[in-house]
């Protein structure tokens, strides 16, 4: 919603590649989304015209801790728009995931950062460790294509999602280039949290930039096709490639309280950038998704101006988007 400036993504739509540089912050690599079932996920983001993704079957997962225990997962990844992410589908494990999904829900719960080794890696976990914040879990996922080596931290429960790193040591893969029928672009993390400032202050800590808490004034507002007199407190941060909102609803009905309510704080929307706000919208009614929220900020048809509008895609893997659009 909501930046007069959007913010475009300077990281690879390839989902493998480069060693990541010193600075892993910088860049996501990618989104670890967990759903009930990968297959009708697939099959919904490919009807809504996302088809660049990659079937990691066969695949089995490593959990280690103090013996190494086999995660039984289910994976597949995408590239949807310029966001990367990995489904992964949890079954008969005591994991993580599963028990991320028994208590919210389908969802993303974690941001992963790319890291070239297990030096770079140590370094991190060895800054991170003096702000108090740990290791969570550990996994191995094997594929034919080499293993991906991932490291959780213990960050959702004030940071409200789980801050991640993998070295990836795959090869011979083709790039996932994140083409889709919308010809949307991905430019926006965004969560639903309750109370900014205890957030703000433990990612400063773990070297972070605090959240900047603004409120805007928002025209034409609806909630699932009525007007609606919501109202919310946004804070940003822009530390990398792609800005972080952080969604702190005031006054209901608002999409943020409703996923707090459903799913807890923590990841909400991911917003992408339409060149034809109408258009898309068209496209996602007319396949039976509906606009959940929606409005404008800034003056009406002036050049700053702008208009947001969300589409509930939860029952195809439990996220909504946000559609974004500047008045040039």
């Amino acid at each position: 919603m909501k930046i007069l400036l959007i913010m475009i993504m300077s990281i690879s739509f390839a989902f493998v590649g480069a060693a990541q540089n010193d600075a892993p912050y910088k860049n996501v690599d990618h989104v670890l989304w967990v759903v009930k079932e990968i297959k009708p996920v697939i099959k919904g983001w490919n009807a809504i015209g996302f088809t660049s993704y990659r079937d990691l079957k066969p695949v089995s997962c490593i959990k280690h801790g103090l013996k190494d225990d086999k995660a039984n997962i289910k994976a597949a990844e995408a590239a949807l728009g310029g966001l990367n992410v990995m489904w992964i589908q949890p079954i008969n494990s005591d994991d993580i995931f599963s028990r991320y999904l028994a208590k919210n829900g389908e969802g993303a719960v974690a941001l992963i950062h790319k890291v070239a080794d297990q030096k770079q890696l140590d370094g991190i976990v060895s800054e991170l460790a003096k702000a108090n914040i740990g290791k969570i879990a550990t996994y191995t996922i094997e594929t034919k294509n080499g293993n991906m080596n991932y490291t959780i931290m213990d960050t959702r429960e004030n940071g409200k999602y789980y801050l991640g790193f993998v070295i990836d040591e795959r090869s011979g893969l083709t790039a996932l280039l994140g083409e889709n029928l919308p010809n949307l672009t991905f430019n926006q993390f965004a969560f639903a949290i309750k109370d900014p400032q205890p957030v703000s202050d433990f990612w400063a800590s773990a070297g972070l930039p605090p959240l900047e808490v603004t409120h805007g004034e928002i025209w034409e507002k609806a909630y699932f096709g009525k007007p609606a007199n919501f109202d919310m407190n946004l804070g940003w941060q822009r530390h990398g490639s792609i800005v972080y909102e952080w969604c702190i609803p005031l006054k209901s009905p608002t999409v943020y309280e409703d996923h707090i309510r459903q799913h807890g704080e923590g990841i909400q929307h991911f917003g992408y950038a339409t060149s034809d706000m109408d258009e898309t919208i068209k496209f996602f009614t007319d396949k039976g998704y509906k606009i959940s929220q929606s409005g404008g900020w800034g003056e009406k048809g002036k050049k700053g101006s702008g208009r947001f509008a969300y589409v509930d895609l939860s029952k195809i893997g439990g996220m909504t988007i946000e559609l974004l659009w500047n008045q040039n």
